[in-house]
């Protein structure tokens, strides 16, 4: 694919066949969304004959860029688009969230409360799951209207929302695991001299030199603990080094394992009191098992069957785990941050793709073979994360492009495109004539090559003070600043907040000084170039001057909307400062989206009936709601596109 932008639009335009009304039809809704998935790059396919089944939909049905949420990062693009409204209505703004009152960020789209236990150790409330979402799903009114609806794994729609007895829902994206982070993995390996977390996970070293290594991997927190008391599973490792193998016992079960296999899910149980246990579901990968033994482990997942909180409407997860077996639960369904760390390989990560797409596209074609639904929607997101992870090595502008990368790697995203391709095709032999079918993705993809600091831009121009009066700081979460100095901050991928009076603890800025200050701080933004390209870093900047909606409390005073090539720094997006202005992006994390400019971050649309013109997220739910007769919620942003 070229890695210019406009060329892949221009592309996209060739094959865009012309939006009409059309009678008001009747019949089911069936919604595919595949998350990530890039309108310049399914257009070149679509050209190349690689994806006869979205050219088929173009050409009979309809394809257009969908617009999306701003900014188009997940949280906040899945969030627009089950609530049908803006982020000003629905409060996802970024994966973190500031607390004005100490400044100290938290996760942006919820977050998990611990179980609490009795004096005697029974539980007295269990652990539950808070989303900070503003709305109803679409979905969900359309079960309070009476009809079936089948939510499959769509991103962040967690927990499940209180659907009708005959609905059901598999939450996705968003499931912690066990321990309430989003994935913890767990590496075991020779080469480690301690145990020690990384970022994502905890590396756990192995001692094989006299025979077994037995080694006590922490699951579920005691609840009330401070620091975290963890309970521990003794797990003992064998090795066979001659055999190139590694048998591993949990709790009186034994999986031996040759290099390059995975484990069934096992099952683990953890003992928190006497009275009070929780079970967990995990894989194994055994990566070598000669000279050096190295195995890895996903998160500890909360177990379908009994699950420690709610995962899907109630009793399904158990329903699925009875047809299919143990199934993997965890929201953050691949594990990016293993693939950084090295803790996993590429080919590790691939496969898992596969057979994890693989898995949602069965459940998806059974739950559609079954019928007894009005309205289906089912979602993946491997077309995303492989997008992220492998971007470098189909952009020979990348830092971490090598010809050799290219070759292996360089057309691995295009794989999962063609799997979605042969999804759409399989779901499309199954509708009935007057169903609807809409395919979209929550936005597009953009080269991560270079990452700009904010809050260090801020400083350098006077907006921001550190504590000590350094021109940056290393310290992270916003504490490294002096407020009685500082106009304005930034915090997550994309955010600028000014510190308001009134609003902000230590505000300095008056609320009447407010609208020019985010003007001069913009207009000063958008002159910022690369000093190594010559390349403005921002294609555009959506500053929220005197804004309305029910979710004003946590937006920013300005949204960042990146040029192709940039995105922010992650040291500076946990709220430090870190020395560089412009940093080369060396990480595998080499595609990017979370704060491009929304312009030109179009996701995909494509239907077997001709569409409306100009269509966005927040128009698809209003869609599937009309198309079933529904009218749509006084506060739904969106509007029918049928």
């Amino acid at each position: 694919m070229s890695v210019h932008r406009f060329t892949a639009v221009a592309v996209l335009a060739i094959v865009l066949a012309g939006a009409s009304a059309v009678a008001e039809p009747q019949g089911r809704v069936v919604i595919l969304g595949f998350d990530g998935a890039d309108p310049g790059v399914v257009g070149e396919m679509i050209q190349a004959g690689e994806l006869p089944n979205l050219q088929k939909l173009s050409e009979s049905g309809d394809f257009q860029p969908l617009g999306s949420s701003s900014p188009p990062q997940s949280p906040t693009a899945w969030s627009s688009f089950a609530t049908c409204k803006n982020p000003l209505n629905h409060g996802i703004y970024d994966f973190l969230r500031r607390n004005p009152s100490n400044y100290f960020p938290a996760v942006g789209f919820g977050r998990t409360t611990k179980a609490e236990l009795n004096p005697d150790g029974s539980l007295k409330s269990p652990p539950r799951y808070e989303n900070n979402r503003l709305g109803d799903s679409f979905w969900k009114v359309a079960s309070d209207s009476g009809l079936k609806v089948k939510a499959l794994v769509v991103p962040f729609a967690y927990p499940a929302e209180d659907l009708s007895d005959e609905c059901r829902q598999l939450c996705g994206l968003d499931v912690p695991d066990i321990r309430g982070t989003q994935s913890t993995y767990f590496a075991f390996s020779e080469g480690f001299s301690k145990e020690e977390p990384t970022a994502g996970g905890m590396r756990l070293p192995l001692n094989l030199t006299d025979g077994p290594a037995t080694v006590n991997v922490p699951g579920i927190a005691v609840p009330g603990t401070r620091p975290p008391k963890y309970v521990d599973v003794p797990v003992t490792f064998t090795a066979d080094r001659a055999g190139k193998t590694v048998s591993i016992d949990i709790q009186g079960t034994t999986v031996t394992l040759g290099e390059g296999e995975w484990s069934a899910w096992q099952e683990w149980s953890f003992a928190v009191t006497d009275q009070y246990t929780v079970k967990a579901v995990s894989r194994f990968h055994c990566m070598s098992a000669g000279d050096e033994v190295r195995v890895y482990m996903t998160c500890l997942q909360i177990h379908p069957e009994d699950p420690m909180m709610p995962i899907s409407s109630p009793g399904f997860s158990a329903e699925l785990a009875k047809r299919y077996g143990l199934f993997k639960t965890i929201g953050w369904v691949y594990d990016t941050k293993a693939l950084q760390q090295d803790d996993m390989s590429e080919e590790m990560f691939l496969d898992d793709v596969r057979t994890t797409m693989a898995w949602r596209e069965q459940l998806c074609l059974d739950e559609l073979d079954a019928g007894n639904f009005d309205l289906l929607v089912s979602a993946w997101t491997g077309t995303d994360r492989v997008g992220h992870m492998f971007w470098a090595y189909r952009d020979p502008k990348h830092p971490l492009y090598t010809p050799e990368k290219a070759a292996k790697y360089g057309k691995v995203l295009e794989e999962t495109y063609v799997k979605m391709d042969s999804i759409v095709g399989k779901v499309m032999q199954r509708l009935n004539d007057n169903d609807l079918l809409i395919i979209m993705s929550d936005h597009g993809f953009h080269s991560f090559r270079r990452a700009f600091s904010v809050n260090t831009w801020l400083i350098e121009n006077g907006y921001l003070a550190t504590k000590n009066g350094a021109s940056y700081t290393d310290t992270k979460y916003l504490q490294g600043y002096d407020w009685s100095k500082s106009k304005a901050y930034g915090l997550g991928l994309g955010m600028i907040f000014l510190n308001l009076q009134g609003r902000e603890a230590q505000g300095t800025v008056a609320k009447a000084d407010a609208p020019a200050l985010i003007q001069e701080i913009s207009d000063k933004l958008m002159t910022v170039t690369d000093p190594e390209s010559g390349d403005k870093v921002f294609g555009a900047l959506y500053p929220n001057i005197n804004p309305k909606g029910a979710a004003l409390a946590d937006a920013p005073d300005i949204q960042l909307g990146y040029a192709e090539g940039f995105q922010t720094n992650k040291s500076s997006a946990a709220g430090a400062a870190p020395q560089a202005l412009f940093e080369d992006n060396d990480d595998k994390w080499s595609g990017e989206h979370a704060s491009s400019d929304v312009a030109t971050t179009h996701g995909i649309l494509l239907s077997n009936q001709k569409l409306g013109s100009d269509p966005s997220l927040i128009d698809l739910g209003v869609t599937a709601l009309k198309y079933l007769g529904q009218d749509a919620p006084a506060d739904f942003e969106g509007k029918p596109l049928l």
